[in-house]
């Protein structure tokens, strides 16, 4: 068994319209459209979904949403949503009473330093960073 240790995003698989999975994603092997299969205990720790190229044999998987987005956080050049992992953040004056607001401990530390509030736009997410946000990010305000 052989594994491709590649990121695919859950934007990838489902924002295909009309098409399947399998179908979205070609080998990057041999080019080849994989096909879903079923994951070992190990690989439900790490990945939502898991494929394999019926040419080659290699396997490719997707993250979990939540440690896609926590890891993204954590080692980004630029802010991004915690809970998401969406570069659609905007930098705020003032904490919003309506949006939620994010416990977790690493932007709370920031917080206490003086960082300024984020907004993740997809899902209205409120949380303390002091990375400036994408250059490029698309806001959906």
């Amino acid at each position: 068994m052989y594994y491709i240790w590649q990121m695919v995003t859950v934007g990838q698989i489902k924002g295909m319209s009309g098409q399947s999975a399998s179908a979205a994603l070609p080998c990057h092997g041999c080019g080849k459209r994989l096909i879903r299969v079923h994951r070992t205990r190990l690989e439900k720790l790490l990945w939502s979904d898991m494929y394999e190229c019926p040419k080659c044999s290699k396997r490719t998987g997707t993250y979990h949403t939540f440690l896609y987005a926590h890891c993204r956080f954590l080692f980004s050049r630029d802010s991004c949503c915690i809970r998401c992992g969406s570069q659609a953040v905007q930098r705020l004056k003032k904490r919003d009473k309506v949006d939620g607001f994010s416990h977790n401990p690493l932007a709370w530390v920031q917080a206490l330093t003086g960082a300024p509030v984020n907004r993740c736009s997809p899902c209205r997410l409120q949380f303390f960073d002091w990375r400036k946000p994408h250059p490029d990010a698309k806001l959906d305000d």
